[in-house]
Protein backbone atom coordinates (compact mmCIF):
# COMPACT_ATOMS: atom_id res chain seq x y z
CA UNK A 1 0.00 0.00 0.00
CA UNK A 2 1.12 3.55 -0.77
CA UNK A 3 0.62 6.27 0.97
CA UNK A 4 0.23 10.06 -0.79
CA UNK A 5 1.97 12.60 0.47
CA UNK A 6 -0.97 15.03 0.74
CA UNK A 7 -1.59 16.23 4.10
CA UNK A 8 -2.47 19.80 4.06
CA UNK A 9 -2.01 20.94 7.43
CA UNK A 10 1.79 20.03 6.84
CA UNK A 11 3.28 22.40 4.31
CA UNK A 12 5.03 20.66 1.69
CA UNK A 13 8.23 22.66 2.52
CA UNK A 14 7.93 21.22 6.11
CA UNK A 15 7.66 17.38 4.73
CA UNK A 16 10.47 17.89 2.03
CA UNK A 17 12.69 19.41 4.41
CA UNK A 18 12.60 16.72 6.87
CA UNK A 19 11.82 14.10 4.22
CA UNK A 20 8.62 12.60 5.29
CA UNK A 21 5.91 10.80 3.54
CA UNK A 22 3.05 10.64 6.08
CA UNK A 23 0.20 8.28 6.76
CA UNK A 24 -1.70 10.56 8.94
CA UNK A 25 -1.77 13.59 10.92
CA UNK A 26 -3.88 14.73 14.08
CA UNK A 27 -4.00 17.72 15.49
CA UNK A 28 -3.50 17.55 19.35
CA UNK A 29 -3.21 20.63 20.97
CA UNK A 30 -3.25 24.67 20.18
CA UNK A 31 -1.73 26.88 23.00
CA UNK A 32 -2.82 30.02 24.07
CA UNK A 33 -0.03 31.73 21.73
CA UNK A 34 -1.36 30.40 18.66
CA UNK A 35 0.72 27.48 18.73
CA UNK A 36 -0.64 23.97 17.40
CA UNK A 37 1.20 20.53 18.17
CA UNK A 38 0.60 17.30 15.32
CA UNK A 39 0.63 13.86 16.36
CA UNK A 40 2.12 12.66 12.82
CA UNK A 41 2.60 8.69 11.64
CA UNK A 42 5.32 8.24 9.10
CA UNK A 43 5.05 5.25 6.23
CA UNK A 44 8.69 4.34 7.93
CA UNK A 45 7.18 4.03 11.00
CA UNK A 46 7.70 7.14 13.10
CA UNK A 47 5.18 8.62 15.33
CA UNK A 48 6.46 12.40 15.37
CA UNK A 49 5.67 15.48 16.83
CA UNK A 50 5.41 18.54 14.52
CA UNK A 51 4.85 22.07 15.96
CA UNK A 52 3.39 25.03 13.83
CA UNK A 53 3.95 28.31 16.14
CA UNK A 54 3.52 31.66 14.50
CA UNK A 55 6.57 33.82 13.80
CA UNK A 56 5.26 36.83 16.62
CA UNK A 57 4.84 34.10 19.02
CA UNK A 58 8.45 32.69 18.67
CA UNK A 59 11.29 32.86 20.78
CA UNK A 60 14.50 34.73 19.42
CA UNK A 61 16.42 32.50 16.97
CA UNK A 62 19.73 32.49 18.57
CA UNK A 63 17.77 31.31 21.52
CA UNK A 64 16.29 28.46 20.28
CA UNK A 65 19.31 26.69 18.52
CA UNK A 66 21.33 27.48 21.83
CA UNK A 67 18.24 25.60 23.69
CA UNK A 68 18.55 23.02 20.80
CA UNK A 69 22.14 22.26 21.54
CA UNK A 70 21.56 22.30 25.49
CA UNK A 71 18.83 19.30 24.87
CA UNK A 72 20.88 17.56 22.13
CA UNK A 73 24.05 17.64 24.99
CA UNK A 74 21.51 16.73 27.54
CA UNK A 75 20.29 13.72 25.71
CA UNK A 76 24.18 12.86 25.00
CA UNK A 77 24.44 12.89 28.42
CA UNK A 78 21.87 10.19 28.77
CA UNK A 79 18.74 12.16 29.66
CA UNK A 80 16.49 10.18 27.15
CA UNK A 81 13.33 11.51 28.49
CA UNK A 82 13.09 14.93 26.18
CA UNK A 83 12.85 15.20 22.51
CA UNK A 84 15.20 16.95 21.02
CA UNK A 85 14.62 18.79 18.05
CA UNK A 86 15.63 17.26 14.45
CA UNK A 87 17.63 19.15 12.05
CA UNK A 88 16.03 20.00 8.61
CA UNK A 89 17.62 17.29 6.52
CA UNK A 90 17.62 19.59 3.40
CA UNK A 91 17.33 23.25 2.40
CA UNK A 92 16.31 25.27 -0.14
CA UNK A 93 19.28 25.98 -2.98
CA UNK A 94 17.70 27.22 -6.09
CA UNK A 95 15.37 26.04 -8.98
CA UNK A 96 15.55 23.51 -11.61
CA UNK A 97 12.93 22.78 -14.63
CA UNK A 98 9.63 23.91 -13.64
CA UNK A 99 10.13 26.03 -10.54
CA UNK A 100 10.85 22.98 -8.40
CA UNK A 101 12.97 23.91 -5.29
CA UNK A 102 16.45 22.23 -5.68
CA UNK A 103 16.99 20.60 -2.14
CA UNK A 104 20.97 20.48 -0.92
CA UNK A 105 22.12 18.19 1.62
CA UNK A 106 22.15 20.39 4.81
CA UNK A 107 24.82 19.66 7.98
CA UNK A 108 24.06 19.92 11.31
CA UNK A 109 26.28 22.58 13.46
CA UNK A 110 25.81 24.58 17.02
CA UNK A 111 24.35 27.05 14.23
CA UNK A 112 22.17 24.81 12.33
CA UNK A 113 18.52 26.40 12.76
CA UNK A 114 16.37 23.36 14.03
CA UNK A 115 13.20 24.33 12.10
CA UNK A 116 11.60 25.33 8.60
CA UNK A 117 10.12 28.98 7.98
CA UNK A 118 6.89 29.15 5.82
CA UNK A 119 5.35 33.00 5.49
CA UNK A 120 3.73 33.23 8.70
CA UNK A 121 4.98 30.35 10.85
CA UNK A 122 7.90 28.57 12.36
CA UNK A 123 7.43 24.51 12.18
CA UNK A 124 9.91 22.16 14.12
CA UNK A 125 9.91 18.59 14.83
CA UNK A 126 10.71 16.18 16.98
CA UNK A 127 10.06 12.77 18.50
CA UNK A 128 6.51 12.20 20.17
CA UNK A 129 7.40 10.93 23.60
CA UNK A 130 5.78 7.71 24.81
CA UNK A 131 3.18 8.24 27.96
CA UNK A 132 0.53 10.37 29.25
CA UNK A 133 0.17 13.11 31.31
CA UNK A 134 -1.92 12.44 34.81
CA UNK A 135 -4.27 14.36 36.56
CA UNK A 136 -3.92 15.19 40.12
CA UNK A 137 -5.84 12.77 41.84
CA UNK A 138 -4.46 9.91 39.86
CA UNK A 139 -0.59 10.48 41.07
CA UNK A 140 0.39 8.35 43.27
CA UNK A 141 3.71 8.94 45.83
CA UNK A 142 5.69 6.62 42.99
CA UNK A 143 4.73 8.91 40.35
CA UNK A 144 5.78 11.78 42.64
CA UNK A 145 9.32 10.09 43.15
CA UNK A 146 10.15 9.45 39.10
CA UNK A 147 9.11 12.79 38.34
CA UNK A 148 11.26 14.47 41.23
CA UNK A 149 13.67 12.30 40.10
CA UNK A 150 13.81 13.04 36.53
CA UNK A 151 13.33 17.03 37.73
CA UNK A 152 16.65 16.51 39.72
CA UNK A 153 18.43 14.65 37.08
CA UNK A 154 17.40 17.28 34.29
CA UNK A 155 18.94 20.01 36.91
CA UNK A 156 22.07 18.42 37.60
CA UNK A 157 23.13 17.16 33.76
CA UNK A 158 22.03 20.62 32.62
CA UNK A 159 25.38 21.99 34.86
CA UNK A 160 27.15 19.61 32.88
CA UNK A 161 25.60 20.22 29.50
CA UNK A 162 27.06 23.61 29.70
CA UNK A 163 30.29 22.33 30.43
CA UNK A 164 30.01 21.06 26.60
CA UNK A 165 27.64 23.87 25.50
CA UNK A 166 28.95 27.47 27.09
CA UNK A 167 26.98 29.79 28.90
CA UNK A 168 25.54 32.50 27.62
CA UNK A 169 22.39 35.19 28.15
CA UNK A 170 20.01 32.52 28.56
CA UNK A 171 21.83 29.08 30.10
CA UNK A 172 24.27 29.71 32.52
CA UNK A 173 24.90 29.16 36.02
CA UNK A 174 25.57 31.50 39.09
CA UNK A 175 25.17 33.10 42.52
CA UNK A 176 22.65 35.66 41.95
CA UNK A 177 19.17 37.01 42.48
CA UNK A 178 16.43 35.04 41.18
CA UNK A 179 15.56 36.37 37.36
CA UNK A 180 11.81 35.16 38.61
CA UNK A 181 11.33 37.19 42.04
CA UNK A 182 12.40 40.43 40.47
CA UNK A 183 10.41 40.05 37.15
CA UNK A 184 7.25 39.10 39.79
CA UNK A 185 7.99 42.20 42.32
CA UNK A 186 7.64 44.06 39.11
CA UNK A 187 4.11 42.77 38.13
CA UNK A 188 3.33 43.11 42.20
CA UNK A 189 4.42 46.65 41.75
CA UNK A 190 2.64 47.77 38.71
CA UNK A 191 -1.00 45.49 40.21
CA UNK A 192 -0.37 48.22 43.40
CA UNK A 193 0.35 50.84 41.23
CA UNK A 194 -2.77 50.95 39.26
CA UNK A 195 -2.76 47.98 37.12
CA UNK A 196 -5.23 46.17 39.53
CA UNK A 197 -7.95 48.66 39.94
CA UNK A 198 -7.97 49.37 36.04
CA UNK A 199 -8.04 45.22 35.51
CA UNK A 200 -10.99 45.44 37.85
CA UNK A 201 -13.00 48.35 35.85
CA UNK A 202 -12.46 47.12 32.50
CA UNK A 203 -12.96 43.35 32.53
CA UNK A 204 -16.29 44.26 34.87
CA UNK A 205 -17.80 44.88 31.91
CA UNK A 206 -16.67 42.45 29.16
CA UNK A 207 -18.47 40.96 26.95
CA UNK A 208 -18.07 37.30 27.90
CA UNK A 209 -19.73 36.88 31.14
CA UNK A 210 -17.86 33.96 32.26
CA UNK A 211 -14.57 35.59 31.98
CA UNK A 212 -16.29 38.54 33.46
CA UNK A 213 -17.17 36.23 36.93
CA UNK A 214 -13.57 35.24 36.62
CA UNK A 215 -12.16 38.12 37.08
CA UNK A 216 -13.87 39.38 39.44
CA UNK A 217 -12.71 36.63 41.93
CA UNK A 218 -9.07 37.16 40.86
CA UNK A 219 -9.14 40.51 41.68
CA UNK A 220 -10.60 40.02 45.59
CA UNK A 221 -8.03 37.24 45.81
CA UNK A 222 -5.51 39.80 44.64
CA UNK A 223 -6.77 42.90 46.82
CA UNK A 224 -6.23 40.30 50.14
CA UNK A 225 -3.32 38.89 49.30
CA UNK A 226 -0.64 41.79 47.10
CA UNK A 227 0.19 43.72 50.73
CA UNK A 228 1.82 39.84 52.01
CA UNK A 229 2.83 39.01 48.21
CA UNK A 230 4.85 42.26 48.06
CA UNK A 231 6.89 41.96 51.03
CA UNK A 232 7.62 38.15 50.33
CA UNK A 233 8.97 39.16 47.39
CA UNK A 234 10.44 42.44 48.30
CA UNK A 235 13.04 40.57 50.86
CA UNK A 236 14.04 38.00 48.79
CA UNK A 237 14.97 40.58 45.98
CA UNK A 238 18.25 41.81 46.80
CA UNK A 239 19.26 37.91 47.92
CA UNK A 240 21.44 35.79 46.12
CA UNK A 241 20.80 32.04 45.06
CA UNK A 242 22.29 29.23 43.22
CA UNK A 243 20.66 29.48 39.93
CA UNK A 244 21.13 27.20 36.44
CA UNK A 245 18.83 25.97 33.83
CA UNK A 246 15.47 24.78 34.59
CA UNK A 247 12.21 23.93 32.49
CA UNK A 248 10.62 27.29 34.11
CA UNK A 249 6.78 25.98 32.38
CA UNK A 250 6.72 22.30 33.38
CA UNK A 251 3.37 21.51 34.65
CA UNK A 252 1.05 17.91 34.85
CA UNK A 253 0.41 17.84 30.76
CA UNK A 254 4.29 18.11 30.01
CA UNK A 255 4.66 15.22 32.26
CA UNK A 256 4.46 11.87 30.36
CA UNK A 257 3.80 8.58 32.43
CA UNK A 258 4.13 4.60 31.46
CA UNK A 259 3.15 2.88 34.77
CA UNK A 260 4.53 4.67 37.45
CA UNK A 261 7.59 5.40 35.56
CA UNK A 262 8.15 9.09 33.60
CA UNK A 263 8.72 8.13 29.86
CA UNK A 264 8.32 12.08 28.48
CA UNK A 265 9.26 15.47 29.12
CA UNK A 266 7.73 17.84 26.91
CA UNK A 267 6.94 21.17 25.48
CA UNK A 268 10.61 22.35 26.53
CA UNK A 269 10.55 25.80 24.82
CA UNK A 270 10.59 27.95 27.85
CA UNK A 271 13.67 26.74 29.34
CA UNK A 272 16.03 29.37 31.05
CA UNK A 273 17.98 30.09 34.09
CA UNK A 274 16.70 30.49 37.80
CA UNK A 275 16.66 28.89 41.14
CA UNK A 276 15.50 24.88 40.84
CA UNK A 277 11.97 25.52 42.76
CA UNK A 278 10.41 27.29 40.14
CA UNK A 279 9.79 23.92 38.59
CA UNK A 280 9.07 22.18 41.77
CA UNK A 281 6.01 25.31 42.60
CA UNK A 282 4.42 25.19 39.07
CA UNK A 283 4.92 21.26 38.36
CA UNK A 284 3.01 20.24 42.01
CA UNK A 285 0.70 22.83 41.80
CA UNK A 286 -0.45 21.95 38.51
CA UNK A 287 -1.20 18.79 40.06
CA UNK A 288 -2.48 19.55 43.71
CA UNK A 289 -4.00 23.03 43.25
CA UNK A 290 -5.36 24.11 46.54
CA UNK A 291 -5.00 20.83 48.38
CA UNK A 292 -3.53 21.86 51.22
CA UNK A 293 -2.62 18.31 52.22
CA UNK A 294 -1.18 16.84 49.34
CA UNK A 295 0.84 19.65 48.50
CA UNK A 296 2.34 19.63 52.02
CA UNK A 297 3.06 15.55 51.72
CA UNK A 298 4.95 16.38 48.13
CA UNK A 299 6.81 18.86 49.09
CA UNK A 300 8.13 16.81 52.41
CA UNK A 301 8.52 14.09 49.34
CA UNK A 302 10.96 16.12 47.39
CA UNK A 303 12.72 17.17 50.23
CA UNK A 304 13.67 12.76 51.07
CA UNK A 305 15.62 13.34 47.72
CA UNK A 306 17.31 17.08 48.28
CA UNK A 307 18.14 19.11 50.78
CA UNK A 308 17.00 22.33 50.42
CA UNK A 309 18.20 25.11 53.03
CA UNK A 310 15.66 27.50 55.16
CA UNK A 311 16.74 30.01 52.65
CA UNK A 312 15.44 28.05 49.46
CA UNK A 313 12.53 26.89 51.41
CA UNK A 314 11.66 30.72 51.86
CA UNK A 315 12.48 31.28 48.00
CA UNK A 316 10.69 28.18 46.93
CA UNK A 317 7.14 29.69 49.14
CA UNK A 318 7.28 32.68 47.72
CA UNK A 319 7.82 31.59 43.72
CA UNK A 320 4.91 29.26 44.15
CA UNK A 321 2.72 32.08 45.71
CA UNK A 322 3.78 34.31 43.06
CA UNK A 323 2.55 31.70 40.58
CA UNK A 324 -0.52 31.13 41.71
CA UNK A 325 -1.32 34.78 42.31
CA UNK A 326 -0.37 36.17 39.14
CA UNK A 327 -0.99 33.27 36.51
CA UNK A 328 -4.19 34.35 36.15
CA UNK A 329 -3.19 37.81 35.93
CA UNK A 330 -1.53 36.82 32.53
CA UNK A 331 -4.95 35.47 31.28
CA UNK A 332 -6.75 39.04 32.54
CA UNK A 333 -4.10 41.25 31.19
CA UNK A 334 -3.66 39.57 27.31
CA UNK A 335 -7.54 40.22 27.33
CA UNK A 336 -7.14 43.92 28.46
CA UNK A 337 -4.80 44.63 25.68
CA UNK A 338 -5.71 42.96 22.68
CA UNK A 339 -9.31 44.81 23.27
CA UNK A 340 -10.35 41.45 21.36
CA UNK A 341 -14.36 40.74 22.36
CA UNK A 342 -14.36 37.70 21.19
CA UNK A 343 -15.44 35.01 23.56
CA UNK A 344 -12.94 32.58 24.77
CA UNK A 345 -12.99 29.09 23.31
CA UNK A 346 -14.05 26.36 26.22
CA UNK A 347 -10.44 25.69 26.67
CA UNK A 348 -8.96 28.28 27.54
CA UNK A 349 -11.82 29.23 30.29
CA UNK A 350 -11.32 26.20 31.35
CA UNK A 351 -7.93 26.79 32.29
CA UNK A 352 -8.47 30.19 33.22
CA UNK A 353 -10.89 28.78 35.96
CA UNK A 354 -8.72 26.30 37.15
CA UNK A 355 -6.37 28.94 37.94
CA UNK A 356 -8.97 31.13 39.41
CA UNK A 357 -9.69 28.51 41.75
CA UNK A 358 -6.61 28.11 43.11
CA UNK A 359 -5.77 31.56 43.64
CA UNK A 360 -9.15 31.95 45.20
CA UNK A 361 -8.66 29.54 47.67
CA UNK A 362 -4.34 29.95 48.45
CA UNK A 363 -2.49 29.27 51.02
CA UNK A 364 1.18 29.68 51.55
CA UNK A 365 2.78 26.71 51.25
CA UNK A 366 5.20 26.36 54.34
CA UNK A 367 2.50 28.20 56.84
Amino acid sequence: MTFPNLHPDIPETVRRAYDLTISSVTAVSGGFSGATVFRVLTVDGRTLAIRQTPNAATLPAKRRIRLRGLLSQLAELGLKQIPVPLIPNMIPGGLASGDVPILLQKTASPTTEPWVSTEDSRWQVEQWMPGLPLSGVDVTNQHLKSAFRLLNNFHRMAIDALHTTGQDEWFYVSRTESPAILRRLGIVNELQQGLLAKLQHLLSTDSDTRLRDLAAIVCDALRQWLPWLHLELSALAAQTFSIQPVLRDVWRAHVLFTDQEVTGLIDLTATGTDHISVDLSRLIRSWFGADNHRLSAATETYRTLRKLDPRELKLWQSLDASSVLLSPVTWLRRRLESRDPSHYPDDVIARLRELTEIAANFRPLFS
